[in-house]
């Protein structure tokens, strides 16, 4: 065979070769560590709405906090100073009193991940801090006007706004407490909700509102909002999911 085919014969080969090796690596079983966190630890502050928020919420209401669920087993959980907890999930109440900043720590167990980190012993430890403000205090984050479309819609654009206004049942005493109200929701609605419960980062849609079903708001981010709620387009009445992003 002449020397020159051969060369060509053996350089397939190894491209042949080197192609397979390629497809074989790239089938290989994935890498089960890849993803693993050494400290995978993390809980979330809920509102009275319900509503998450990342770290501010409002005194004078029941705060819930949720920790994770498996593979953690047990808790230890330390509010403020003093008040601790052992379960997956609890609630506070903060009188109007309690203000500022409050380190929450949470010490969870789960099983050790040693196949992925030898010196894991499955405790985790993480401290967030709850900041609480005053009930009814005009700078909540959920105030504003948002700019967006339910998503079974996308393209039929309207804007929300939930703002503070005059005490709905005594609109011209200065001294009553303001009303949280919600308008344009549904699209076109001229009576807004005024809330039965308001967050910091959420508001729970009560009363008002066109069609007399009730709705739970609450920002994803600083900057956008996610309201679910119920319409009724006769005869139907359809959920519905607002998402929208804040103009002012």
């Amino acid at each position: 065979m002449p020397t020159h085919i051969s060369a060509l014969l053996l350089a397939g080969s190894g491209l042949l070769l080197a192609l397979y090796s390629c497809k074989h690596d790239q089938m290989a079983a994935p890498n089960p560590c890849r993803a693993a966190k050494a400290n995978p630890l993390t809980f979330q502050f809920l509102e009275d709405p319900g509503t998450p928020t990342p770290d501010t919420a409002y005194n004078s209401q029941t705060t819930t906090f949720v920790g994770p669920g498996a593979p953690y087993t047990a808790y230890e959980w330390l509010v403020g100073p003093t008040t601790r907890r052992t379960t997956q999930k609890f609630a506070l109440f903060f009188d109007k009193t309690t203000l500022g900043s409050i380190p929450v720590r949470l010490i969870a167990r789960r099983p050790p991940n040693t196949a992925c980190f030898p010196n894991d012993d499955g405790v985790d430890t993480l401290t967030k801090v709850l900041t609480l403000m005053p009930r009814q205090d005009p700078r909540a984050a959920v105030f504003g006007k948002f700019r967006g479309a339910n998503i079974s819609s996308p393209r039929d654009t309207f804007t929300v706004r939930i703002y503070q206004g005059p005490n709905f049942d005594h609109p011209t005493n200065p001294a009553a407490e303001p009303t949280n109200y919600a308008s344009n929701l549904p699209r076109g609605c001229g009576t807004p909700y005024r809330e039965i419960a308001l967050g910091w980062n959420g508001v729970f849609l009560g009363l008002g509102g066109c069609t007399g079903f009730q709705g739970t708001g609450y920002l994803l981010r600083r900057d956008s909002l996610r309201i679910a709620y119920r319409t009724q387009i006769s005869p139907t009445i359809v959920d519905e999911v607002f998402l929208g992003r804040r103009v002012r």
